[in-house]
């Protein structure tokens, strides 16, 4: 072990001397989550209020006189075609926004109390348009139903016969794991990855480019005790990033204002030594497995450049059953408990909601443990051939 814990030591000094592991790592993960989540939240709501606030032009055909007064908008622009099919070129060539067509006998059918219809032609892209005219139009019809109430001389209750309430019994743990359980793993998964993926190139592949790698093997160690030192280098500098990448996202949702109280509560109250305990759990088998298959991926290649190369298509892997999560239905089943990554991502949303089944977990742990042994064991094999360690 002492052996073991020197190799660790020794490797750990070399990659905290990496100005590029160090940024990646460290710096990047504890900045760049707040920034990009101010950042984001921003442009989002800018965007929306552009969206609400652009001036749109509308046409209509067949409309019933008094339609334009309820389209008196300042960011409403009416304009006038002679006929639908020079309209509709309009809105190809983005000089019109929308066409509302009335039927023929629109007038006709509402008058006699019956269905009217209406087209509204425009073009999906253009994300709010279809919500600023549907709103304008709930106006007119509210008009037009309030004048049948009184030309029938009944209640508005009597056409409305149920009123249906929503009470939601989500806790609101349950509701911040709703909301940040699928975005929360689906993090520290991909710096978790990336944390160990410059140390692995520098301390394999990049011993071999300076030819250090031989006198490491001089020492008076055994080549697995060289081999797990390093792993293990490279697993706590994956699990440096992971944490790093956590605490950036807790500190983000607790500085931004318009988090609700309840949420932040929540979240006060889901950083426990439970939580922590169970997350670690799983990090640390799940950043030794990353340590690993990195290795046996980077022990064969003789250059930095040829080792990324053979690296970076591990990162798809990685990134879609992360994704994968976050996809609505996804839950932590005895179906998804032991495909890899997935099932970690899966049991943080649990853990965060606090609805997990601890017999899932435990199968989620000792997944890991086992994909984690079995890449020590691999890599060992690669590590122990001479034309993959020598140049």
């Amino acid at each position: 072990m002492h052996t073991i814990f020197t190799v660790i030591k020794k490797e750990l000094i070399d990659t905290l001397r990496d100005r590029r592991t160090l940024i990646s790592a460290i710096v990047l993960p504890i900045i760049l989550i707040p920034l990009l989540f101010f950042g984001a939240t921003k442009l989002t709501q800018n965007l929306i209020q552009k969206e609400q606030t652009k001036k749109i032009k509308i046409t209509f055909f067949g409309a019933p006189e008094n339609i334009p007064s309820y389209f008196k908008d300042e960011n409403i622009e009416l304009v006038n075609y002679f006929n639908l099919a020079d309209a509709k070129v309009a809105i190809e060539q983005d000089s019109l926004d929308a066409i509302i067509e009335f039927a023929p006998d629109f007038q006709t059918k509402v008058n006699a109390m019956e269905t009217g219809n209406i087209n509204v032609s425009y073009k999906t892209t253009e994300t709010a348009l279809f919500k600023r005219i549907s709103t304008k139009l709930e106006i007119y019809k509210a008009g037009i139903l309030q004048d049948r109430i009184q030309t029938l001389n009944i209640s508005p209750e009597a056409i409305n016969p149920i009123n249906i309430q929503q009470t939601d019994m989500a806790s609101s743990k349950e509701q911040l794991g709703q909301v940040i359980g699928g975005m929360l793993p689906y993090l520290f998964i991909i710096m978790c990855f990336l944390g160990c993926l410059y140390p692995a190139l520098d301390l394999i592949t990049g011993e071999k480019e300076k030819g250090t790698i031989e006198t490491l093997l001089t020492v008076p160690a055994s080549r697995f005790h060289i081999l797990l030192g390093k792993m293990l280098a490279i697993a706590l500098v994956g699990l440096a990033a992971a944490v790093m990448i956590l605490i950036g996202l807790l500190v983000s949702l607790r500085l931004f204002p318009d988090v609700p109280a309840e949420f932040l509560t929540a979240i006060n109250s889901i950083v426990s030594v439970k939580f922590v305990m169970m997350l670690f759990g799983m990090l640390i088998p799940l950043s030794i497995f990353f340590a690993g298959l990195l290795t046996t991926m980077v022990i064969r290649a003789k250059s930095f450049k040829e080792a990324q190369s053979y690296a970076s298509p591990a990162s798809f892997v990685v990134i879609l059953p992360a994704a994968l999560a976050m996809l609505p239905g996804m839950e932590l089943t005895w179906s998804t408990v032991w495909i890899p990554i997935l099932n970690v991502a899966l049991a943080t949303k649990e853990i965060v909601a606090e609805t997990i089944q601890m017999p899932h977990y435990l199968v989620v742990v000792l997944s890991l443990v086992l994909l984690s042994i079995l890449s020590i064991l691999i890599s060992y094999k690669q590590f122990g051939k001479e034309s993959n360690v020598l140049n």
